[in-house]
């Protein structure tokens, strides 16, 4: 969905509970991520950026929740992504509850993502 926040905190507060919950989870992995991993909103979605250049975002949409990273962090772990059942697009990650990402595979993505960026 297209949001009209101006702060990742405004975008959190007007989420239901269970997915603030877990897209806030979500943010702190991009921010312990690297020093050089800056919060944004562009695209009207949370980004998170490394010199300028998107490495992640996270959204609502209106059937999904959606996890962006880089491609070649995604493709190391697309065959377990979609064994769990989720729906893996080029850079997204789309899943219909937030129960239904495990946080453990969120955090290698974002961890693998950061580090192609060199955070």
């Amino acid at each position: 969905m297209i949001s009209k926040a101006a702060s990742v905190d405004e975008f959190l507060a007007a989420l239901p509970e269970g997915e603030r919950v877990l897209f806030g989870k979500i943010r702190a992995m991009f921010k312990r991520a690297g020093a050089n991993v800056d919060e944004s909103m562009k695209y009207k979605m949370p980004t998170y950026l490394v010199a300028e250049k998107m490495v992640g975002a996270f959204n609502q949409q209106k059937n999904y929740l959606c996890l962006y990273v880089n491609p070649a962090a995604v493709d190391p772990h697309r065959k377990a992504l979609k064994a769990l059942g989720l729906d893996c697009g080029k850079s997204c990650i789309r899943f219909r509850k937030p129960g239904d990402l495990p946080l453990d595979l969120a955090e290698k993505l974002i961890a693998g993502v950061a580090q192609l960026a060199g955070a």
